[in-house]
């Protein structure tokens, strides 16, 4: 038998076998019709006689009431609002399709027909019967709602009055005596270290506070992306893109550990990490790429889900990991909200992460991702200032977004979004901070520095407001792809909080800092602030000082190689500034009278 002659008689066999089968769906619906006409005519006779009953004893039969259209899906035909429990024994159900206007009635004893593929929706109509022995038929009316996609839809009438409607939970409320409670509970501790605190913090940088830079050796085998400060200012930490993480004593510079997970198969890079509180655990964060898997879209090797990885500070091992993130971990906080431990971490797939933890700060008690579908990266977090933790402000996209920290459990934990004019690529930075002098453009300046600090600290601990700093990378030059579209800036903002119960909070703009050679269009760099001066990183190895009040230049530091500075701190009780670069090396500065040892001097520009 040739090739064709069996191609024919297998399409012979499969037409065979269809007809066959249609010849018995064809039996089936016969026989299906014919149940339905006897259905019929027995549900007619019995309505017939029920209507001559009423008739006899003088009552009009009641006719039920049509229940709203209600859309569902065709994949299972599932009525939304109805769980799988819903009695449905007493229900004629008539199905329209989309393609076809013909309506099929389907009696109750037979299984409801397969509704196909193609049909994106169908409109069910349910005439529920009555189940009592009084004859009386259900009257409630559907209450009409619009879902996300803007189509109406319906919502099933209850049984019963007592019967509570299903909602979901409502959007968190600003609540000024719950949050005033709650802040003198709990009081922050982020501005107990300041310009003008008497703790030894560097206070004036100007032509006369000048700085020099410290004859030391702090450096690692890669790009520094990250710092951090133990809470005793003791010892400094940095973060490697190489995987390690090397503790510094902050008196005389010298290396006391080094954390690195040996156990670790895959490639490590640490960005970002915080001590405990106790600081004898060191939680570290960054990105994890796959030793073996190359990426042609990242040009790098294959990205991993990335964890958090929690050292132990004297051992140097790895002691827990706590996964969650798809993406390169970017900020790190530990706080303690109403007494109990948690890190907040944000991440370049978008998400920011609340983990609760026992008073170990290592055992993980839960985890709460906060998804508000349109975040897309999300960078830094700063808490509100006097609300107990209860809200922070978090540098997401090209702006920033206020969320609610105790409600991110909830669907709406997304509390308001900030855009207006800030940054047309992304807000990588957003920093509440404590500003020592009045930083409105009405303010009065005839007292003395030391007076007008004075009264603004007082002031600002009975505020109802608090400075936000941000900064931002701009979209590049279409044309030569290599200049920024806009000038590089850094913002200070004011936000106002809400004055009554369920109010807005309000973002307003007080001054941008800018200058002609202040190029930072970068991302991942951070910035700092002593509450007098603004410390603003490069990304051609250069950190620019400006005057909070006035926005002048009062000091530019270029000692770092032609490449982007990444982040820079202020030590709370000494006179040093760290600065950290991808050249891996830290710079340390200190006042020039202070320093006996040869140093290059910091360009300094005079202040008015």
């Amino acid at each position: 038998m040739s090739g064709e002659q069996q191609a024919a008689l297998r399409r012979s066999q499969r037409t065979s076998t269809l007809s066959k089968r249609k010849q018995e769906q064809l039996l089936t619906e016969q026989a299906r019709l014919t149940e339905r006409q006897a259905a019929l005519e027995a549900k007619k006779k019995k309505a017939k006689t029920i209507s001559e009953k009423d008739k006899k004893n003088n009552k009009a039969p009641k006719t039920p009431q049509p229940l709203p259209e209600i859309e569902t899906t065709s994949d299972n035909n599932k009525i939304e609002g109805m769980g799988e429990a819903s009695n449905l024994e007493n229900a004629q159900i008539i199905i329209t399709g989309k393609k076809d206007n013909k309506k099929k009635e389907v009696d109750n004893s037979h299984e409801e027909p397969a509704v196909k593929q193609e049909k994106k929706t169908a409109i069910i109509k349910l005439r529920i019967k009555n189940n009592k022995d009084s004859g009386s038929s259900a009257n409630s009316k559907g209450k009409e709602t619009t879902n996300s996609k803007g189509k109406s839809k319906a919502v099933l009438p209850t049984k019963s009055k007592k019967t509570k409607k299903l909602e979901g939970p409502k959007a968190p409320q600003y609540v000024p005596n719950n949050i005033d409670k709650l802040a003198s509970t709990y009081p922050d501790n982020y501005w107990q270290f300041h310009a003008e605190s008497n703790t030894g913090m560097i206070n004036y940088l100007n032509f006369q506070y000048q700085l020099q830079l410290i004859n030391v050796d702090v450096r690692d085998q890669g790009p520094i992306t990250g710092m951090t400060l133990s809470s005793d200012g003791t010892m400094l930490v940095t973060f490697c893109n190489v995987g390690a993480a090397r503790i510094w004593d902050t008196n005389e510079f010298k290396l006391i550990q080094k954390l690195r997970d040996t156990e670790e198969k895959n490639i490590d890079e640490f960005f970002v990490g915080k001590f405990t509180h106790d600081q004898t655990r060191l939680v570290v964060g960054g990105k994890l790429k796959d030793r073996n898997r190359w990426s042609e879209e990242d040009d790098d090797n294959h990205i991993l889900p990335c964890p958090l990885k929690i050292f132990d500070v004297i051992s140097g091992k790895v002691i827990a990991r706590l996964e969650g993130h798809s993406e390169e971990v970017l900020c790190i906080k530990n706080i303690k909200y109403k007494g109990e431990p948690y890190f907040l971490t944000t991440s370049q797939d978008g998400y920011i992460i609340k983990w609760k933890l026992q008073e170990d700060w290592t055992t993980l008690i839960s985890k709460t991702r906060m998804e508000d579908g349109i975040t897309c990266m999300a960078f830094t977090v700063s808490f509100v200032p006097n609300t107990g933790n209860r809200y922070f402000m978090a540098a997401t996209d090209e702006h920033v977004r206020l969320y609610d920290f105790e409600a991110a459990q909830y669907i709406l934990k997304l509390v308001q979004t900030f855009s207006g004019n800030m940054y047309s690529q992304y807000c990588d930075c957003a920093k509440f901070i404590y500003p020592v002098e009045s930083l409105e453009e009405d303010s009065d300046d005839n007292d003395s520095a030391q007076e007008g600090s004075s009264k603004a600290i007082k002031k600002l601990s009975k505020q109802k407001s608090a400075y936000l700093i941000t900064r931002g990378v701009e979209i590049l030059d279409a044309e030569g792809g290599k200049i920024a579209s806009r000038v590089n800036v850094c913002i200070l903002h004011k936000l106002n909080f809400p004055t009554k119960k369920g109010g807005l909070f309000n973002l307003e703009e007080i001054r941008r800092y800018q200058h002609k050679d202040y190029h930072s269009n970068s991302w991942l760099i951070k910035i700092s602030s002593n509450g007098r001066y603004l410390a603003a990183p490069t990304m051609d190895g250069g950190v620019f000082i400006f005057n909070l009040k006035n926005g002048q230049v009062t000091g530019i530091l270029r000692d770092h190689d032609d490449l982007e500075v990444r982040d820079v701190i202020f030590h709370p009780w000494k006179p040093l500034l760290f600065t950290c670069a991808d050249d891996g090396c830290v710079k340390i500065y200190t006042y020039s009278f202070l320093e006996n040892e040869e140093s290059n001097e910091v360009d300094i520009e005079k202040e008015d």
